[in-house]
This record gives C-alpha cells, sequence and structure tokens, in this order.
C-alpha cells in the first residue's frame, strides 16, 4: 500500500478537491510527519484542535524558512524584492509583528469597516447591473463580479490607482511565492521579479505622497503611512513596501475566492440557495459554515522554535509545521458529518481568518464584502445555473477559489 504524502495536493484531482486528501493524512495522523514535504519533510496538522494549537502557540514561529538567506537569488533588485516579503506582517514574530500591527490597523477598526457597507453595498449592485446587463444570459461570477468588487474596494481604501491586470499578475507571483510549492521552486527568480515591481509600485505611491506633503485623503492607507512615515516606524522601506502587497493581496485574492467558493457551492446545493434566496438577511450567519465549508486559506506554516509536544509528537527545534486549515475544518471530531454544507450547524468556530495573535487584520472587511456580495447576489440574479463542472481554479493549496465561474441566468 502507497505512503500517504501531502504532496498529491499538486496533483489536479486534489487541486479539483482536496479534501478525500486531506482526510486520509488526518487519518494517518491528525499531526503527520511527512518526508516529502517542506525541505527536509514537515509536520502535516490536519486536526481542528492541534490546528488551533499550532496557529497560538509562541513555540513556533511565523518566519517562513523557505525565504532564508541560502533563497536569495545574488541580484541586488531581486534580493530586496526577497527581503520585503520575509519582512511580511504574516511571517513575523513578536516584538516586529506587534509594531507592525500597530501601523497598519487602522483601516480596519471595527467603526471604519462597518462605515464602508454602504459603499460596497452601492458598488455590489452596480457590479451586477452591468453583469446581468444586455442578452447572453451568461456572466463569468469571478471576472464581473468576485474578482471587481474586493479589487475596487480596496483600491480605494489604500489609495492607488484603479485596479488593472498589473496587480493580478503581480498578486499571483507574490502568491506562488508564498505557498512555496513545486511551481514557486521552479520559477522562483520570475516570481521575485514580479514582486520586485509590486514593491517598486507601492514606493513610488508613499514618495509621491509624501512629496505632496502632510495632508491629502486621510482616510486612505498609503496617505496615512506617508504622512507618519519618517524611516522609523518601519525598520526600512523595503518592510513597508512589502507589508503594503501583502494587505492588496491577501484582501484582494482570499475575499475574491471566498465570495467564489461561496457562490459555487450555493449552486451545487440548491435547497441551500433557496434557503437564502428566501431570507438573503441570513446570509451573514450561515457565513461560517461556508467558510468552514471550502475556506479561500486553505494552508499555513510555522517552524519550530523550541522543542514542545503536538498531538502525541515531540516537534524538534527548527522543523516545519503545515497547518492544513481546510482539512481542520473537515475534522469529524470537531464538526459533525463534516463533508456536508449545513446552513443550521450552529456554533461553527472556523480558523478561516487564522487564530491567536495573527488573526487577520482584514478579516472583518472580507467578511463584510463576502456577505454584501452573497446577499446581492442571491436577491438580484434570477434563476442562475452553473454552466460547467469544469471549474478552473488556483493551483496553490494556500489559496483556494475558483479563476473562472461561468453561471447562466434568466430573466
Amino acid at each position: 500500500m502507497a505512503k500517504v504524502t501531502m504532496a498529491d495536493i499538486y496533483r489536479q484531482e486534489h487541486i479539483d478537491d482536496p479534501y478525500p486528501l486531506y482526510r486520509r493524512v488526518r487519518e494517518a495522523d491528525p499531526v503527520y510527519w511527512d518526508d516529502t514535504m517542506g525541505d527536509e519533510g514537515a509536520w502535516m496538522v490536519t486536526g481542528y484542535a492541534a490546528a488551533q494549537t499550532a496557529l497560538m502557540d509562541p513555540r513556533l514561529s511565523a518566519k517562513r524558512p523557505h525565504w532564508g538567506p541560502d533563497r536569495l537569488p545574488g541580484d541586488p533588485e531581486l534580493d530586496s524584492a526577497h527581503r520585503a516579503i520575509d519582512q511580511q506582517i504574516v511571517v513575523s514574530d513578536a516584538p516586529e509583528h506587534t509594531r507592525l500591527r500597530q501601523h497598519l490597523t487602522r483601516p480596519f477598526l471595527r467603526r471604519r469597516v462597518d462605515a464602508m457597507r454602504e459603499d460596497v453595498t452601492k458598488l455590489t449592485h452596480a457590479l451586477l447591473d452591468a453583469a446581468v446587463d444586455g442578452e447572453s444570459g451568461e456572466m463569468d461570477a469571478m471576472d464581473r463580479f468576485s474578482f471587481a468588487l474586493p479589487a475596487i474596494s480596496l483600491t480605494g481604501m489604500l489609495g492607488i490607482p484603479a485596479y488593472d491586470q498589473r496587480y493580478l499578475s503581480w498578486m499571483l507571483s507574490l502568491g506562488l511565492l508564498i505557498d512555496d510549492g513545486p511551481l514557486s521552486r521552479s520559477h522562483h527568480r520570475k516570481l521575485l521579479g514580479g514582486v520586485a515591481e509590486y514593491t517598486d509600485f507601492f514606493a513610488r505611491q508613499i514618495a509621491d505622497r509624501r512629496a505632496a506633503g502632510p495632508g491629502g485623503q486621510k482616510e486612505v492607507l498609503v496617505q496615512t503611512l506617508a504622512d507618519h512615515y519618517t524611516g522609523g516606524g518601519f525598520a526600512n522601506a523595503e518592510e513597508l513596501h512589502g507589508n503594503l502587497a501583502f494587505l492588496l493581496t491577501a484582501g484582494q485574492i482570499s475575499t475574491a475566492h471566498q465570495i467564489g467558493n461561496t457562490l459555487l457551492h450555493l449552486l451545487r446545493h440548491p435547497e441551500a440557495y433557496e434557503r437564502l434566496r428566501a431570507d438573503p438577511a441570513a446570509v451573514p450567519a450561515a457565513t461560517a459554515e461556508l467558510m468552514r465549508y471550502d475556506a479561500s486559506i486553505q494552508l499555513t506554516k510555522r517552524r519550530v522554535r523550541e522543542p514542545f509536544e503536538l498531538g502525541g509528537h515531540e516537534l524538534e527545534t527548527g522543523q516545519e509545521v503545515f497547518v492544513w486549515i481546510g482539512a481542520a475544518h473537515r475534522d469529524p471530531e470537531e464538526f459533525a458529518d463534516p463533508d456536508r454544507l449545513d446552513l443550521d450547524r450552529t456554533g461553527v468556530k472556523h480558523i478561516a481568518f487564522g487564530h491567536g495573535v495573527h488573526y487577520c487584520l482584514g478579516g472583518r472587511l472580507g467578511q463584510l464584502v463576502h456577505d454584501v456580495a452573497v446577499q446581492a447576489f442571491v436577491e438580484r440574479v434570477p434563476s442562475p445555473r452553473l454552466l460547467t463542472d469544469k471549474i478552473e481554479r488556483s493551483v496553490m493549496p494556500t489559496f483556494r477559489g475558483p479563476y473562472k465561474l461561468p453561471v447562466g441566468f434568466g430573466r
């Protein structure tokens, strides 16, 4: 019998549906040593309780080993991009993480996010008006809606030029480097080139704002950082630019993919769709179950700082730990009948936004955009139906979601 390995996650059948593989790995052991993963083997955490512990325990570091000096390409311009991503908040530990969170948290405060609801709602309905207008009776729900909505919202919040195809290219470069799978490792230098363009873009945005002097659009993040950045608030310019790139990428890709995942599964579960169509106000209450069922963020990584026990295993200093969020969400020890989408499920404590000190800065905004989008879709799109069973998906297990979602609708 062949040994189970999470390396199979990059096979097309598991890109389409990773959950059977997650189940096999979890049944082998919820904390499973896989010598085919990472640089020299890594722990695969697929159990819910173990995942929660791994995300919270300070004996695990968020620093990514695969971004260390031995991976630097020896090109000054690309080395700068490498250092920028190595200083992002998602891969930082205290005290750096605490400092970065203080600088970057202002746009995501509850009152500011809640104040965005009206504008997000207006934009959502405008996008749906455009998407369903015309005679075709078809639309790509990703291109015309799920990608467009968070893109326009986030570029406005950050105070940067309107979304265009450059952003998507840069985001894919950064996303593949974060995933660190076979595609990333075989195109490392090219992807770093994309990140270099990304961080250079933010360097120009900050420089332009600083040159204009204090003031300007106070409610946008780039202006706020430009007004207060004197070289002391951030360790260096690369740290600032790298974190702006991360905020835009994480907010855009994770939210767009979650909207796509939700719409896909609602259309595949007509009874669930009809319930929400009959009562769109119930969408926010259903969101926890929808995110548990198929989260847009499936994986995050840690490295052991000091030996400790997890799931009956002794983890050694330096070892890599892969926390499979998507697998934890299907753990039957935590969720009864976990492979069933159940909108009546109560007390769902998903970890799609992380857990502990690394809980997603933009989690509240992401959920607001998701909920407004899904509510509007079930209200406004008449008799929607999937036009294909074959969904084009991200090839990165870290980020799960469709790139195309062809939907037909009635009149």
